[in-house]
């Protein structure tokens, strides 16, 4: 890790103020250069010049606008807080917390950043190797204000997004080039003690405060280690666990392994009564299995809305609990064969599985099914249409279901038996360890030149973890953690 110098802090000095300034600034650069290019200052010797290579500098000056729009997009704060929830549980197996959340919003931001002072420095020294292609006279008007006022300063602009994007990576601790890679679930290191906000670029002791304040590895991230092993959630004593409560299902065993935070399920009170505020607003719930695009999209939900009421919130609640009771089954089946274990341990299977991971999976399988969002018109007047999870909803009906399917049917002697458990974590190592098999096959399958590429390490990684897919994982980080 290289030592801070003054030089490099002066050099993103200009983004204290924020990165959409400095965006903004190659949009003017652009903005005036066109001008420049059909400006009275041209001779007509140089229009002659510049006949070859015109096409070539708009085509590639239309080109970076686009790319600067993109970037101005990816990096607005809105839309970076917004792309950090949607990309979130990449990330993290938890709940969201507002300081994992920063986490996830400055990785992206510093891949987004860096991908893009890449991109628009090489159209910029392109653009720069047309103009010079013309060769202009040193001492044009022409050059002076192309290269020297507009082009040279973009560059230089560019150089320090990717200073500045370099230092952001520094604090996230990028394992690898993040852009070498389309999984970014375990490029970085987690650490609570570190602030994740664009102030924190600017310390001139900032590798110090990183080391002091960085941690091994986070246990919620989602990630497959180097190893391939899976790490486990610091267990919390029985004592730390939330008391029994309307809001609280535990469902522990007797025993001390069988008395985790896997076995306990809580849901927010105050949360829950904001979603079902919502209800009254729902015109459509996606109850399907594997819905089609065309029955999701907005502008279908839109028509539907022009001929249908609001539904009863009543009805709302009671099919939405009809259809995750069969939900629930089906993953539940979907999981047990995947995992290997036999039918007759399936109330086994769910009862050590615990109400924690079953929620995290009832969250993938939908993601994965495209189902199970409900569809509100947000306002009486309003068209705009809102298509969410009802999270704590979906919480408290899964405590209702462990308690009326779950729990009455595992006998207590499978619950408190450590054997029975043990050998079911020993099928599901087995069942693992038979995809990540596959998933080298498949790697020693690929052309030379793949497999001989810097980040084959991380390449053979993706492909595990496609093989084992993102149901599988959260089973399997469950039972196949150690501890």
């Amino acid at each position: 890790m290289g030592s801070t110098t003054d030089t490099e802090l002066e050099r993103i000095a200009d983004f204290k103020g924020g990165l959409n300034p400095v965006l903004e600034r190659q949009s003017t650069h652009i903005r005036i250069l066109r001008q420049v290019l059909s400006s009275s200052i041209i001779t007509a010797e140089e229009r002659l010049a510049l006949q070859d290579v015109s096409v070539n500098i708009d085509r590639s000056l239309t080109e970076l606008q686009g790319v600067i729009r993109e970037a101005m997009l990816h990096l607005g704060p809105s839309n970076a807080d917004q792309e950090a929830r949607k990309n979130f549980h990449n990330f993290f197996s938890a709940d969201p917390s507002d300081h994992k959340l920063s986490y996830v919003s400055f990785l992206l931001t510093a891949v987004h950043l860096k991908r893009f002072s890449m991109e628009a420095s090489g159209l910029w020294a392109k653009i720069r190797g047309f103009l010079e292609k013309a060769r202009l006279s040193p001492t044009s008007q022409l050059r002076e204000q192309a290269i020297k006022y507009r082009i040279d300063p973009a560059i230089y602009d560019t150089e320090s997004m990717r200073i500045l994007a370099d230092r952001m990576g520094r604090v996230v601790q990028f394992k690898q080039d993040p852009l070498s890679t389309r999984n970014l679930g375990g490029i970085g290191v987690y650490s609570p003690g570190i602030n994740y906000q664009l102030s924190v670029v600017f310390r001139e002791d900032l590798e110090k405060h990183i080391q002091e304040n960085s941690t091994e590895k986070d246990t919620s991230a989602l990630e497959i280690m180097e190893d391939l092993s899976i790490k486990a959630r610091k267990e919390k004593d029985l004592n730390e666990l939330p008391p029994e409560a309307p809001n609280v299902l535990r469902a522990t065993g007797k025993q001390k392994w069988n008395s985790t935070v896997y076995y306990v399920l809580v849901f927010d009170p105050q949360l829950l009564a904001e979603e079902r505020k919502k209800f009254s607003e729902v015109i459509y719930i996606d109850t399907h299995l594997g819905a089609l695009q065309d029955v999701i999209r907005t502008d279908f939900v839109l028509q539907y809305s022009r001929r249908q009421r609001f539904m009863p919130v009543e009805k709302v609640e009671s099919d939405y609990r009809t259809f995750l009771n069969v939900f629930f089954n089906l993953a539940a089946d979907i999981s047990l064969l995947n995992a290997g274990i036999k039918q007759e341990y399936r109330n086994s299977f769910l009862f050590h599985l615990g109400p924690q991971t079953f929620f995290q999976l009832s969250k993938k399988y939908l993601k994965e099914l495209k189902t199970g969002s409900m569809h509100r018109i947000k306002g009486s007047q309003s068209k705009v249409v809102e298509r969410f999870v009802p999270l704590e909803y979906l919480k408290a009906i899964i405590m209702d279901w462990w308690k009326e399917q779950v729990l009455p049917a595992c006998d207590e002697n499978d619950r408190e038996d450590p054997g029975l458990f043990r050998a079911m974590v020993k099928v599901m190592r087995q069942r693992m360890d038979a995809l990540t098999q596959e998933a080298k096959k498949e790697f020693d399958s690929l052309p030379q030149s793949a497999r001989a590429q810097e980040n084959k390490e991380q390449l053979l990684k993706e492909l595990i973890q496609r093989k084992i897919g993102p149901t599988n994982m959260v089973v399997f980080k469950r039972y196949l953690a150690p501890g």
